[in-house]
């Protein structure tokens, strides 16, 4: 009786250990596997495709013209192409897109629907 109660926390404790080093393993194949072109899925679930990577930093496109830079171990997984929040690829890419409507002007201070005050009432 003594065996079992050493022998369980000492089982689960290399359960636990085994289970940590192939997530670990995973994670640093991914990293050295990524490669500008691929399209990607962040941590925080943003889609884009790789455009520039160094040893820290990867430049993302996320969309035609749009490009961020995050930090290298943010990047979760890759996305298949076709595969749900792939993006479209090549020339379709712009035609996918929905195009953004032209956001109106700001009112002026003291004209008509504004309710900012000038700044000599502040």
């Amino acid at each position: 009786m003594d065996l079992i109660l050493f022998a369980l926390p000492v089982l689960l404790l290399v359960f636990l250990f085994t289970s940590q080093r192939k997530r670990q393993r995973a994670v640093e194949q991914l990293q050295a596997s990524l490669q500008p072109g691929q399209q990607i899925v962040t941590t925080s679930g943003l889609f884009a495709r790789i455009v520039e990577m160094d040893d820290a930093v990867a430049v993302l496109e996320v969309a035609p013209g749009q490009r961020v830079r995050w930090d290298r171990r943010a990047i979760g997984g890759v996305v298949a192409d076709g595969a749900p929040g792939a993006l479209p690829s090549g020339v379709e890419t712009e035609r996918a897109l929905p195009p953004t409507p032209p956001v109106p002007p700001a009112p002026r201070p003291g004209e008509s629907g504004s309710t900012a005050r000038p700044a000599d009432e502040i």
